[in-house]
């Protein structure tokens, strides 16, 4: 009787042992499914997260295909955009289509670094004609030095601009410095640095011819 009471227990024992062994690995799946789940949805809203923040198309203003098709086309469209004449406006939607619409706007002075995105570029810039202070502006192109690779360029373009263009004394000239990428449909602006020349620092010949 004892030896077939030993024998039963053992048999539970076993069998007890069994289904611990079984739970484990049921509950080892299912963690692991869950996680690679888990992962994958994380994988995944990561992805979306990076194409929506690389879709710049979305929210920009409709464009001229004609202005975004090649390097000489976008940076024409810039000079063009932002020059008028008294009593006209300039064209800033125009200009915005151009931008990736987080683009930088860098104006390097000797006292300050000046950093704008494009929605502060174009405010500050309706803000001086409102006030008066800007009735005409002109600015274009002296020269240009552009290196490109791919699908990325850099453009040094000089220029030549004048604020109330009936005044000769604000006449002066400077570089823009534009990065720029073609995303397979068209050319994007992401940054334009500019500096204006002074006596202390004149531009180079080579960026003059």
């Amino acid at each position: 009787m004892f030896h077939y009471l030993c024998t039963i227990q053992k048999k539970k024992l076993v069998s007890n042992w069994k289904k611990s062994i079984l739970s484990f690995l049921v509950a080892w799946v299912l963690l692991f499914s869950y996680g690679a789940k888990t992962n994958n949805d994380l994988t995944i809203a990561s992805i979306n997260s990076s194409n929506n923040a690389s879709y710049i198309g979305e929210s920009s203003p409709a464009v001229d295909q004609a202005d975004v098709s090649s390097i000489d086309a976008i940076v024409k469209a810039v000079y063009e955009s932002i020059t008028f004449q008294e009593g006209e406006k300039p064209n800033l939607e125009r200009l915005r289509s151009l931008f990736n619409p987080k683009a930088s706007f860098i104006r390097i002075t000797p006292e300050a670094v000046n950093k704008m995105d494009l929605d502060s570029f174009t405010s500050s810039f309706s803000e001086r004609i409102k006030t008066g202070a800007m009735k005409s502006f002109y600015e274009g192109e002296i020269s240009r030095k552009t290196h490109a690779f791919g699908s990325i360029a850099q453009v040094f373009t000089t220029y030549k601009k004048s604020t109330n263009v009936k005044d000769p004394k604000s006449t002066v000239r400077g570089i823009n410095s534009i990065q720029l990428f073609h995303d397979g449909k068209r050319w994007w602006i992401s940054c334009i640095l500019w500096q204006d020349e002074t006596k202390d620092n004149p531009i180079p010949q080579r960026y003059l011819r």
